[in-house]
């Protein structure tokens, strides 16, 4: 981690990542390129002389366009391996030097995803990967200066994703702020909990499973220790994250850990269940049989053991005593191909250990008021799961037998409608029935996700924090170009282009000549409102005068309480909305829909199981 000294040839200019979401991500956005030229340090004050800094653990050189100062892969905590790997995070140690910030550090290990969001069966990424990228405005006298902290905590099921999709420098010269992109680990390192991994209670923290939950309080204890010498106020921190982000920064919401760390918050989509103990320790348990299943099918390819001998195994070594010891030698990246080979990579939410997430998830805390109470923006996208529903195309197809579509066609081809041009839309659904029925579940999917991850908790919360804001972005169905409003529209992921106010839309697919006045529009707006609340909480002030009123979610029926962003191709199309949704009325509508398109209740049960939203936040 500290060997990136100083002097060493410029390294290579980064190249553009791939849009990486899967279940819960973030779209992707253009990434820097170049080097710094020349030295720094000194006491000049030119624009590439102010990335050097002095931190508490040692000296830094990032890099310096015209406009931004940039570090990246700044270490906030120790790398977690050997002992450290199924630890709380350390603080990092000091470094002798200069630690080169001028590249992107290492991904977390994970398995690699491709720009349509299908996983490839290569492992990536090392476990040394906590770290910050830092943005900044380019300006003289900087460390004087005190500026409000907006933390990005990207998101991807919490099995996937890094901060080489995000570039901070349009957010913090609009918006006059310090960007800060955390990594945290991932899947079977972020999420682990079982007791041969465990302390035995001596330490609660690393007994919680919840490793990736606290690296971003360890990066958010790191902020306010070192945030200051960028130009950035310690005492105002804004929280933010997209789909499995927003579940993080709803789980920091409620961890005592987190306490006095932050003073905003934002979640984009926020998604996924925290699980029970019972829950995790069952998942942790089947992650050890397919890791043993790997590395002994490597011994003996021809003869696989059977998922029963695994188990087997795994009891034995449990008895013995040498499981911990066993799952601390295996490679980082095993662990992920483990579940890869034998199973699929699901989301993986924070555990109900009691000590960093409360017994019972999200809503004993936020029914009872017993949380980090801060001002929060709450939001969700109107078509969210239409960025997932191709890649469901032979599960969707074997359900709906009463549909008279093509035998050699299903929702899958739809990327290739969208990406390669090679078939069309009427090829793959030709019938008014076919695309009822993916318009319809794309829609009420949208609706449910809003119902449970926007409106529920607003109703809660509001209760406690008067300052509670929603959004519903709209943006992409009127506006975005065929076919993508069809197949995606305001999918998934689809509002972080607009505020962070860079990248080409999802997938870098809808943006247009044609709509780029109302959707640039649209960009300034949703900035200039999180630039306002990232100042005082409150989305409305300097930056959003000449703007509509945001006003805060209420209970009241017909009244305002929903802010939607949607854009003509000519100017932005904003306004407040009194529709408050709930599961029950979303359920009822989306049965209705699909019963006068002609499909069957079983049909229905189906779509609604794979694109809707269960009623409980917590598994049993």
């Amino acid at each position: 981690m500290f060997s990136r000294a100083t002097g060493n040839a410029c390294v290579a200019s980064p190249q553009r990542h791939p849009l990486v979401v899967a279940i819960s991500l973030a779209a992707g956005s253009l990434l820097l390129a170049g080097c710094l030229g020349g030295g720094g340090g000194g006491s000049s004050d030119g624009p590439s002389d102010r990335a050097k800094l002095t931190l508490a653990n040692g000296e830094i050189l990032g890099r310096a366009t015209d406009d931004t100062l940039i570090w990246h892969g700044v270490p906030y905590a120790q790398p977690p391996v050997d002992e450290l790997r199924w630890r709380a995070p350390q603080p990092p140690q000091d470094w002798t030097g200069t630690l080169d910030a001028r590249e992107r550090g290492p991904e977390c290990v994970q398995a690699e995803t491709t720009t349509q969001w299908q996983r490839t069966s290569r492992m990536v990424g090392e476990e040394d990967c906590l770290t910050v990228d830092i943005y900044r405005p380019n300006r003289r006298n900087f460390q004087d200066e005190s500026l409000p902290v907006y933390v990005w905590i990207h998101g991807g099921s919490n099995n996937f994703g890094t901060a080489k999709q995000y570039d901070g420098s349009t957010l913090a010269n609009h918006s006059d702020v310090v960007v800060v992109v955390v990594q945290y680990r991932l899947g079977p390192l972020g999420w682990f909990f079982h007791p041969e991994v465990q302390t035995g209670g001596a330490d609660p923290l690393s007994d919680s499973g919840n490793f990736g939950t606290l690296d971003t309080v360890r990066a958010l204890e790191w902020i306010r220790g070192n945030i200051a010498e960028f130009g950035g106020d310690p005492d105002n921190v804004t929280i933010t994250g997209e789909s499995a982000g927003g579940h993080n920064v709803l789980n920091l919401m409620v961890s005592p850990e987190a306490s006095g760390l932050f003073h905003r918050a934002m979640s984009q989509s926020g998604s996924m269940n925290t699980r029970s103990p019972t829950a995790a320790r069952n998942s942790a348990n089947s992650h050890v049989e397919w890791l043993i299943r790997l590395l002994e099918d490597r011994k003996t390819p021809d003869t696989p053991i059977t998922a029963d001998q695994a188990r087997q195994m795994r009891e034995e070594m449990e008895a013995a005593g040498t499981l911990g010891e066993y799952l601390r030698a295996a490679e980082g990246r095993d662990l992920y191909q483990a579940v890869f080979n034998y199973s699929s990579l699901s989301a993986y939410g924070a555990v109900e250990d009691g000590a960093v997430i409360p017994t019972g998830g999200w809503i004993p805390s936020f029914t009872s008021g017993d949380f980090n109470n801060v001002p929060l923006i709450l939001g969700a996208n109107e078509y969210e799961q239409k960025s997932f529903m191709p890649l469901y195309g032979a599960a969707v197809k074997g359900a709906l037998p009463s549909i008279p579509s093509p035998p050699d066609k299903t929702w899958l081809d739809l990327l290739d409608v969208a990406f390669e041009g090679t078939q069309t839309l009427d090829e793959v659904l030709p019938t008014q029935q076919d695309k009822d029925t993916y318009d319809i579940t794309g829609y009420h999917g949208g609706r449910a996700w809003r119902a449970k991850y926007v409106d529920q908790l607003a109703r809660l919360i509001s209760q406690h924090q008067p300052a509670t804001y929603t959004y519903d972005f709209r943006w992409g169905t009127q506006s975005g170009p065929a076919p993508f409003n069809f197949i995606y529209g305001a999918g998934h992921a689809a509002d972080i282009s607009f505020f962070f106010g860079t990248g080409e839309g999802l997938f870098e697919l809808p943006f247009t000549e044609q709509n780029e006045p109302g959707r640039v529009a649209l960009q300034r707006t949703m900035m200039n409102y999180l630039a306002d609340f990232a100042r005082d909480g409150d989305p409305n002030g300097s930056q959003s005068e000449e703007q509509p009123t945001w006003n805060a979610w209420t209970p009241a029926a017909d009244q305002d309480k929903i802010m939607v962003f949607d854009a003509t191709n000519t100017e932005a199309d904003v306004g407040m909305s009194a529709e408050e949704l709930t599961l029950a009325q979303v359920n009822t509508a989306w049965v209705d829909a699909l019963t006068a398109a002609g499909l069957t209740p079983t049909e229905a049960g189906t779509l609604r199981s794979l694109f809707g939203q269960s009623g409980s936040y917590s598994t049993p």
